[in-house]
């Protein structure tokens, strides 16, 4: 399978090398996409085929501050649900001003009520001291040092203290880095260790906390943990992600949707959870994977998916103007929120019921409908960013 993968590899490369080196990666219309990316007859019957209109931008910009609203109501009804979503609490929120192209109120709107989430979670460490916290509390205090570094500052004193307590927990878990991830991963990115999807999205994750770790003064870094995420996207070049086809059900197949959520999440290692460039050139499999099976998981149609696909796209600099499949994603986004009288928290999946969804499935739902329908201006990867370390060991796109 890893041969296969590198042969393949090296296919798409030369194919996308082109479109790489010509600017963002983008198809006007569906005349324009490769046959293999292209939607089913059954599917293009249902696409609008005019351009992307001015009313509909309002009408997504529209559907942006509403599901911020959602969002921030629902913390505000349900207090504890800062504790139940944990660092997903800041963000939810905090993500929709990642790489901002929104109107600054919104943004500011969106920063305030992450911080509340923020602060709800950090006060209960603040009387801690460092010989009161161990290991298997690291990964629960590392992503608050790391909002705390950007959303505080570093000259608020709660910043200083979280970074001392994560850095007090990293100690307690020396020498070894599986000790703190609770995950034998050497095996794995040596290919000696058979895993799954569920075990990879786990290390994705940790990979995303060891590079923002990085750039907060103070938060203490292994080499270990620095040498973690380049390795994992060396392993990940060739993780075996299988057509649609292969699936007994398609894309209404459990497995190929957990494995597509991990395409999606792979896609933020490069960029920060979307901040920073994504190019073809850093893993053109994984580009070729979102491309072909974008139409596929439009017909399935579950909405977090869907939105993460096109919020994906959007980050090669691919928007609703210049793009088919993003311009196609965000029209069925908006055609979901108003189904639902212009809520992102009404949409239920076939069969589910309210009964079935608690606070972190109705703020998923508005999370990755606003990322996915939200244009961007995308970050520099300036030097001690998140993007400009994560350039430092990915090849420069040419």
């Amino acid at each position: 399978m890893q041969t296969f993968g590198k042969l393949r590899l090296t296919v798409l490369s030369l194919s996308f090398s082109a479109i790489a080196h010509a600017g963002p990666p983008c198809f006007p219309d569906i005349d324009s996409l490769p046959e293999k990316w292209r939607p089913g007859a059954e599917v293009a019957e249902s696409l609008r085929p005019e351009p992307w209109s001015p009313s509909e931008a309002q009408n997504a910009v529209r559907s942006i501050w509403l599901g911020v609203e959602e969002m921030i109501a629902l913390y505000e009804r349900n207090p504890a649900a800062a504790e139940d979503l944990w660092e997903d609490s800041v963000a939810s929120l905090i993500e929709v001003t990642y790489s901002s192209a929104n109107d600054p109120e919104l943004d500011r709107s969106a920063r305030e009520a992450a911080l509340r989430n923020l602060s709800r979670l950090l006060s209960p460490y603040l009387d801690r001291t460092p010989d009161s916290i161990d290991c298997d509390q690291y990964e629960d205090v590392v992503p608050l040092a790391v909002y705390a570094h950007t959303q505080l500052g570093p000259d608020d004193p709660r910043t200083g203290k979280i970074v001392d307590l994560t850095n007090a927990a990293l100690r307690d878990c020396e020498p070894s880095l599986e000790a703190v991830m609770g995950i034998d991963y050497q095996p794995v990115l040596e290919g000696t260790d058979e895993t799954d999807d569920e075990e990879v999205f786990d290390l994705v994750i940790w990979s995303l906390l060891f590079i923002e770790a990085q750039t907060v003064p103070g938060l203490e870094t292994t080499e270990e943990m620095r040498a973690f995420a380049p390795a994992l996207w060396e392993y990940l070049k060739t993780y075996p992600l299988d057509d649609v086809e292969t699936f007994e059900d398609g894309a209404e197949d459990e497995d190929f949707i957990d494995q597509a959520y991990l395409a999606t999440h792979i896609a933020y290692i490069p960029t920060g959870n979307h901040r920073f460039p994504l190019y073809v050139e850093d893993s053109p499999r994984l580009f070729d994977y979102h491309r072909r099976h974008f139409y596929p998981v439009l017909e399935m149609g579950e909405l977090d998916l869907v939105a993460e696909f096109v919020d994906s796209l959007r980050q090669y600099g691919c928007t609703s103007e210049n793009d088919i499949q993003v311009r196609d994603g965000t029209r069925f986004l908006l055609d979901v929120f108003h189904a639902g009288d212009d809520s992102w928290m009404a949409y239920r999946e076939p069969g589910e019921t309210d009964d079935d969804v608690d606070s972190y499935d109705l703020i998923h739902k508005a999370w990755t409908g606003v990322l996915g329908v939200r244009s961007r201006a995308i970050e520099p990867a300036d030097p001690g960013t998140y993007g400009g370390i994560v350039r430092s060991w990915l090849p420069a796109p040419q």
